[in-house]
């Protein structure tokens, strides 16, 4: 009928692994009012009309973003990755750490996740994954779950995030994913911890 909800996705796979002609996006589980507040109003759209409205036989289409990595630091090799996520943007973040995990994939030898949820339940949709990973990677992946209110207004006076987060070495690259008032604030807070501004990354 002409009616077309849309919404910029990361696709996900919970074994790292996916299989030709099939793809999983990971949504909040929460009321589409939420969800606006979460995602914005037009993935929030798209979330609502995959759970509530969408019949076997209705037609989706995926087209790959143009979103991509882009490290303008001038510190090279990267030998360190932080990287900061807010809700579902763990997706990403995991894939990303996946690729460089394995010893001989990258320059990379110490990956730091932290992610913040504002809810212990918000955890539980990928925390064993994380888990799986950290346990395989345990010499080189740091990981802190974080239950706070990610819109806190200064990210500084919450100790759990201060410690997780590494002061700044050369080599250091930081990743942020979730929301976008949520990553200008981590952003300012990176820049706050001595962060240079070219190294960090919004996905």
């Amino acid at each position: 009928e002409g009616n077309v909800a849309r919404g910029d996705f990361f696709p996900f796979s919970a074994s790292g692994k996916s299989k030709p002609g099939s793809f999983h996006n990971l949504v909040p589980n929460k009321t589409p009012e939420e969800n606006v507040v979460l995602l914005g109003l037009e993935a929030a759209n798209f979330a609502r009309v995959v759970k509530q409205e969408l019949k076997i036989g209705d037609e989706v289409a995926i087209k790959p973003g143009d979103t991509r990595l882009n490290y303008r630091g001038q510190y090279l090799p990267v030998t360190d990755i932080l990287y900061i996520a807010c809700g579902n943007g763990i997706v990403p973040v995991l894939d990303q750490a996946r690729a460089v995990l394995p010893r001989g994939s990258s320059s990379v030898s110490a990956v730091t996740v932290v992610w913040i949820n504002e809810e212990t339940k918000d955890f539980d949709v990928l925390a064993e994954v994380l888990e799986k990973e950290y346990f395989k990677y345990s010499d080189k992946l740091a990981v802190s779950c974080i239950v706070d209110s990610p819109r806190r207004r200064d990210w500084s006076d919450n100790t759990e995030i201060n410690s997780a987060v590494p002061d700044f070495k050369q080599g250091t690259m930081a990743v942020l994913a979730g929301p976008t008032d949520l990553m200008e604030r981590a952003f300012y807070y990176l820049e706050d911890r001595g962060y240079p501004s070219d190294t960090i990354c919004v996905l």
